[in-house]
């Protein structure tokens, strides 16, 4: 019997520079039905407030339905302790409600915030879930995001927040780079409990250096995390973020180049047929 994942999405950091109509028609014609916004801080260019403005939702809105595509997820990365985080979180959640999307998706800080990262996610949590969304604490890839490296970090953030609109969003490609000793399968099976939403990205190592290629086509044990996700219905998505690696030490090294949108139809067409085979 074939099992699916519920609502696969494709996040949008592998079209970083390219217009979101661009985007989210290749994203149809690769066969996929949602769609994941990247607006994550560090990680994708252009980010300001007007992306959050009525007029932007309106025209996310608007191409979301002339493509097909829905979105449950928005890409929120931000420093969680850093200044005037509250404010421009609220922007996320405004623009979220307007767009329907429930799962905020966000990495947290550096260790040496944590106490401020659980402070502000105690006022956002109410916040979040007045406007229908839930907060979903990312582990991060690199050392600016190590308050939440492994699977007990995050557990243990949950439990100190206390608030039923903070959950988990898992990546295990964000492992290997900022863990490499521990086994990103074995995390993830210990974090989907409470895991409200899922990033599914593959990591291959050149040099000593992480980057991010089709799914399947990396090391990363597939196979036996899909299945528990179709399970247990945890919505997911596709974050391959072509634009950008990460160097030995984890830090993220974004390129002035932006990825062919050859590249990104084949990328998204191999993976979806490979989630499709490892499902069967």
């Amino acid at each position: 019997m074939t099992s699916q994942l519920t609502q696969l999405a494709v996040n949008t950091a592998m079209f970083d520079g390219h217009d979101l109509e661009l985007a989210f028609s290749t994203i149809q014609q690769a066969g996929f039905h949602y769609v994941e916004l990247a607006y994550n801080e560090g990680y994708v260019g252009n980010l300001n407030p007007s992306l959050f403005t009525a007029e932007s939702a309106a025209r996310v809105k608007d191409l979301l339905q002339r493509f097909e595509l829905s979105t449950l997820a928005l890409g929120c990365t931000m420093n969680l302790a850093g200044p005037g985080m509250l404010d421009k979180f609220r922007l996320r959640i405004q623009f979220a409600r307007m767009i329907g999307a429930r799962c905020l998706n966000a990495c947290t800080t550096s260790m040496a915030e944590r106490d401020l990262l659980i402070k502000n996610l105690r006022i956002l949590g109410p916040e979040a879930q007045d406007n229908g969304c839930i907060i979903c604490l990312e582990n991060g890839g690199d050392y600016n995001y190590n308050a939440f490296a492994e699977a007990e970090d995050g557990l243990e953030l949950l439990e100190e927040i206390n608030h039923p609109a903070v959950a988990l969003n898992v990546d295990p490609g964000n492992m290997l780079s900022l863990c490499p000793d521990l086994d990103p399968v074995e995390q993830t099976m210990d974090m989907l409990s409470a895991c409200e939403h899922f990033h599914i990205k593959d990591v291959i190592i050149q040099d000593g250096e992480f980057y991010f290629p089709a799914i399947g086509d990396g090391i990363i044990d597939y196979a036996t995390i899909l299945p528990a996700l179709a399970e247990q219905g945890i919505p997911c998505s596709l974050e391959i973020p072509l634009r950008m690696h990460r160097l030995a030490d984890s830090t993220p090294v974004r390129s002035p180049e932006l990825a062919p949108i050859a590249q990104s139809l084949d990328i998204l067409v191999r993976s979806r047929q490979a989630i499709e085979a490892m499902l069967k």
